[in-house]
């Protein structure tokens, strides 16, 4: 890891990574698109989408 890099660990409620998946959605559907904002941004939306939707799936699960 360099310099530039940082990881970073974070706690959140069940109703943050509920609305944050919300958030990135919402963001995915009224992404302005390239050149406008970065092409490499839309993929790291998908990223960031399918990560948080782990943590939904698996809060589910927890409370079942």
């Amino acid at each position: 890891m360099n310099e530039e890099e940082f990881d970073y660990q974070v706690c959140f409620r069940s109703e943050d990574i509920h609305l944050l998946y919300h958030c990135i959605c919402k963001r995915i559907e009224n992404w302005e698109g390239s050149p406008a904002r970065p092409a490499h941004e839309q993929e790291h939306l998908w990223y960031l989408r399918d990560s948080f939707y782990r943590m939904v799936l698996e809060d589910r699960f927890e409370k079942s």
